[in-house]
């Protein structure tokens, strides 16, 4: 009896110390590789920060590379605990969740590469992005165009991780495509007009009839004649004479004609003499009106000022003068009305085109 309670008490003991050991063994097992990942994290992202790669891919790469160690470590564990523990412990599960058919490693394989993927798909999306813009701006293309192309990279690469992880799983492609042609469908319908704004906007970027700071007309109702602020994909900032700031839609500008007004060196502008019949007398009147406006100095001599008898009906003759001025000088055409006035005190004078300014 004494004999058979010592032989109990060792092999206690010993089941203990070997209990002990296994559990020493796997927690070293485990923080080895824990270690080992961090310092390979480290390393690698030491290494890419200093490269032009996304700083969300630099991470999760970083994140990725610890896995391996980890993965390796939890499949060794168990089996340095009991190599039929987990054998036993999954055929448990299958047999009371009734699952025959499941290839566990298989299911473990598509689930790393499902996350592996979708996080250096993103990553890889942003940097091409990043090089997308900045290469572009190299070639000094507008930021709207940069960051346009920059998307359409961007959601391109994403589409294809997204077909790879379905093709992954087995998942037949056709099932959202067709919800994706359905929705696209859909979108278009509700959007039309703002994609009519966009492709306008993209064209007027591209051939650019104007740049920022040009002055315009439009032809419009109402018509808007200002200096352009800016030029974004869906409408441009006009800043009109009168003070105000007008965005109008790409497509309106896009559909209409519009007159560069800072594409000319020289405007003509119109003015209108109304005078009483009697005191018109062919050939001095018009003589006169053209002394006048030669003494202006900002009136251009080439082309030459000319007047014309445009109606002579109720007692009164309506003549029409043509001059050419400055691109921009509205004070020209003041001056003129002035000098005219101050040759023909009896007659009435009125501005009919302004050059394009006002």
């Amino acid at each position: 009896m004494t004999f058979l309670t010592s032989s109990n008490t060792h092999l206690g003991m010993a089941t203990i110390v070997d209990t002990t050991l296994r559990i020493a063994l796997i927690a070293i097992i485990l923080l080895t590789a824990l270690g080992l990942g961090l310092l390979f994290r480290r390393l690698l992202i030491r290494r890419l920060k200093q490269t032009v790669l996304d700083n969300w891919l630099v991470q999760t790469l970083g994140v990725a590379i610890v896995l391996p160690p980890l993965i390796l470590a939890g499949a060794v564990a168990p089996l340095i605990w009991d190599p039929t523990l987990l054998f036993a412990y999954w055929d448990s599960i299958r047999s009371q969740l009734k699952i025959e058919n499941i290839n566990i490693t298989g299911l473990t394989i598509n689930l790393i590469g499902t996350l592996l993927l979708s996080g250096l798909g993103v990553g890889a999306a942003r940097t091409v992005k990043a090089l997308t813009i900045r290469s572009l701006g190299e070639n000094r293309i507008d930021i709207n165009i940069r960051t346009f192309i920059g998307r359409i990279f961007y959601f391109i690469i994403l589409t294809f991780v997204i077909f790879w992880i379905l093709s992954l799983w087995q998942i037949s492609i056709g099932i959202p495509v067709a919800g994706i042609g359905i929705l696209t469908v859909a979108i278009t319908v509700s959007i039309q007009d703002i994609l009519k704004d966009l492709v306008a906007g993209f064209y007027i970027l591209l051939e650019r009839p104007f740049h920022i700071g040009d002055q315009i007309s439009t032809s419009s109702t109402p018509s808007y004649t200002g200096k352009v602020e800016d030029v974004q994909l869906r409408a441009t900032k006009v800043l009109l004479v009168s003070g105000e700031e007008v965005i109008i839609p790409n497509s309106l500008i896009f559909g209409g004609i519009v007159v560069n007004n800072s594409g000319y060196t020289e405007r003509r502008a119109t003015i209108t003499v109304t005078m009483p019949e009697e005191q018109f007398v062919t050939g001095e009147t018009a003589e006169k009106i053209l002394n006048a406006i030669r003494e202006v100095e900002t009136v251009k001599p080439k082309p030459e000022p000319t007047v014309s008898l445009s109606s002579y009906t109720d007692k009164k003759a309506l003549l029409t003068v043509r001059f050419w001025i400055a691109n921009g000088q509205l004070s020209t055409v003041s001056d003129v009305v002035y000098a005219l006035h101050a040759a023909l005190p009896y007659a009435d004078v009125a501005v009919r085109e302004s050059g394009g300014d006002v």
